[in-house]
């Protein structure tokens, strides 16, 4: 019996070939330079806002871009860690960022509802379809580098892997559109920037599950 469960597990084991592990590292490095491609494309394609341009800063801008940036990098880190499952690993730490970047759209919601911005007007809609349909487009990359490395990897719940990954690229995204957007009002920033982190959010949670399962 011995024997003939040697040469079941030999069998079993000959045709396997080492594979290299999956190093955070290598996992953050290529996300980051993904990211950074998107910024020189919208860079390259639409510009640069003129205050950037002109070494001057926003306090609003500046606040909301910080908090898409701080959400796509802790979010990334939880998509890299999730393609290594390990017993007593904890992925919530994106959950903080997302908090935060919460408040960038309560905060619009508010201040529109009281009249202190222009929800409705057509020129307001059709900037914010212009930022929403752009920064989703800026997304693409990181999302498809980051399903990338979640195939190489073994995510135990891939639902939940899906809806950080669309989360990651889509703050990454409008990250990088947010480098040429003129608009520092936190109406259309709390609107429409956040638009793009929420649905590319919906899109990863719906698709990137049915990419990665085994």
């Amino acid at each position: 019996m011995v024997r003939n469960c040697d040469v079941l597990i030999a069998e079993l084991a000959g045709g396997l070939e080492p594979v290299k592990p999956l190093r955070f590292a290598h996992g953050m490095a290529i996300t980051l330079i993904a990211a950074a491609v998107s910024v020189a494309v919208v860079i390259a394609l639409f510009g640069m806002r003129p205050d950037l341009q002109a070494g001057m800063v926003n306090p609003v801008h500046l606040i909301a871009t910080g908090l898409f940036l701080g959400l796509a990098v802790a979010a990334s880190v939880t998509v890299i860690v999730m393609s290594r499952p390990c017993v007593g690993s904890d992925h919530g730490g994106w959950r903080w960022a997302a908090a935060m970047a919460a408040l960038l759209p309560a905060a619009g919601l508010i201040v529109g509802l009281a009249g202190g911005g222009d929800l409705v007007s057509q020129e307001s809609f059709n900037h914010g379809l212009t930022c929403f349909a752009i920064g989703s487009s800026g997304s693409v990359l990181v999302l498809a580098i980051l399903v990338w490395w979640l195939r190489k990897g073994a995510p135990t719940a891939p639902d939940r892997a899906g809806l950080v990954t669309g989360i990651a690229a889509g703050s990454f995204g409008i990250f990088a559109f947010s480098l040429h957007c003129p608009e520092s009002d936190i109406v259309h920033i709390g609107v429409w920037h956040s638009a793009v982190v929420l649905s590319m959010g919906a899109v990863g949670r719906a698709v990137v599950p049915l990419l990665v399962r085994w």
